[in-house]
């Protein structure tokens, strides 16, 4: 008697051998690591910080900031519709999201001009689709003890509706986080 194998057993074999080393990384990434180690940006030498935007999201999905350092956003817009990218804590994302509401039924084209709500001590690109934008900007150095956290947000209308949100963590010089990346604001997870 003659026993046939199947001649696809070794490639399910290691397909499923994949799969499973693919849900054993997940599992493992239930945290997001640190940036590898973070040399601070000066004001004559900024550390570079690429952000890439998408259609109502970034990448990456969490922005780790040392307080008091310079950095240069450079920032790219990949999606199809105009994005900014406003970083700061989540009373200043809470101002803009009220100040560019007045834009809502705007004509398509350029993002109406909306001024700086007060007191914003953050930055703020807007990009358009395709473009880039490169912003240089001092973090303060108070800026990890906001009680609420900091947040990279986009505020055209309906964009931080759809999530289009991020945290901010902030980091020693060494990449050794200083906490955690605070939680998504209950007005994107409906909560």
């Amino acid at each position: 008697m003659q026993i046939r194998r199947d001649p696809r057993e070794p490639m399910r074999t290691f397909v499923l051998a994949g799969v499973v080393a693919l849900l054993a990384a997940a599992c493992d990434g239930a945290t997001i690591p640190a940036t590898p180690p973070i040399t601070p940006g000066a004001s004559t030498t900024p550390r570079a910080v690429n952000v890439v935007m998408r259609d109502y999201s970034y990448v990456p999905s969490v922005v780790d900031l040392v307080p008091g350092e310079t950095v240069t956003f450079r920032i790219l817009n990949g999606g199809l519709d105009i994005h900014e990218a406003i970083v700061g804590d989540l009373d200043a994302q809470l101002a803009w999201e009220e100040a560019e509401a007045a834009t809502i039924g705007h004509p398509p084209g350029p993002t109406p001009l909306v001024p700086d709500p007060d007191g914003f001590d953050g930055a703020r690109a807007v990009v358009p689709s395709g473009g880039r934008l490169d912003v240089t900007w001092t973090v303060p150095p108070d800026a990890a003890s906001a009680p609420a956290g900091w947040f990279l947000g986009c505020h055209i209308p309906g964009h931080w509706a759809k999530g289009m949100v991020v945290p901010v963590r902030f980091v020693g010089p060494g990449g050794v986080p200083m906490g955690t990346a605070p939680p998504l604001p209950s007005s994107v997870t409906g909560g």
